[in-house]
């Protein structure tokens, strides 16, 4: 018996040799290769709308703007919705996950089919690289600096709110993305998705549970995907300003 109870020890106590760093190490490289599977599906989604598939989308989205614009909105939410009731549970945030990929990469996509139409195909790309840079500049600071970034998350709640209260709002009027007080909101809101960017970076390497991948995993896609939205913006914006001073 004593032979047996001495292996059985020495199993056990290898078990809980692995350090809590070698678990965390883990658990981030889970995170991370969910989310470049999800930015690589939906880049390449994005690709094929400013190619084979942009006359489909652009019909897709001329007959009934409105209800692709509404139906984004509702869909989005319900997806996040999922995510976030099945957080604990597998399979549904796996499905809530997918769901949300899907949804994005064609929200993604027929805004790419719209800027490929309009001959601002390269201003997708120039937001994609400027988006790719910035995500890896924070991501390795986030990961190289020694600060507590906890205090973000009560700083950028209620700026998120305003933003997405403008959001719905100018899906009434429109207008109001344009002019200089859309192009100031863009900032805003590239900013305040930067600074999630950090706050989620940080929380994956720090705060997290490791079962919590697929929850970190949505976060990051989710800042990514609105900074490269509000670049996008930035960058059409400035092209539709320096068309006017030509003229």
């Amino acid at each position: 018996m004593a032979p047996a109870s001495h292996a059985a020890r020495w199993d056990h106590a290898n078990f809980r040799g692995i350090s809590a760093q070698q678990v965390r190490l883990g658990f981030i490289r889970k995170v991370y290769g969910i989310v470049c599977t999800q930015v690589l599906t939906t880049a390449l989604f994005a690709g094929l709308c400013c190619g084979p598939l942009q006359r489909p989308m652009l019909a897709f989205v001329t007959t009934s703007p409105s209800a692709f614009r509404w139906g984004s909105v509702i869909a989005t939410g319900l997806a996040l919705l999922l995510c976030h009731a099945g957080k604990d549970s597998y399979p549904v945030n796996f499905l809530g996950l997918c769901l949300l990929t899907a949804v994005m990469a064609l929200d993604l996509g027929v805004i790419s089919a719209l800027c490929a139409a309009s001959g601002l195909g390269a201003l997708v790309a120039q937001a994609a690289v400027i988006t790719a840079l910035i995500t890896l500049g924070l991501t390795m600071y986030t990961f190289s600096s020694k600060r507590d970034f906890s205090f973000l998350g009560a700083a950028l709640w209620p700026l998120a709110f305003g933003l997405l209260g403008f959001g719905l709002l100018s899906l009434i009027f429109p207008s109001l993305h344009m002019g200089l007080l859309g192009l100031l909101v863009s900032f805003a809101g590239a900013g305040i998705f930067c600074g999630y960017l950090v706050f989620d970076t940080w929380r994956i390497a720090n705060e997290l549970g490791v079962d919590d991948y697929i929850q970190g995993a949505i976060q990051l896609y989710m800042d990514i995907v609105n900074i490269f939205l509000y670049i996008l913006e930035i960058l059409m914006q400035m092209n539709k300003k320096q068309d006017r001073d030509r003229r």
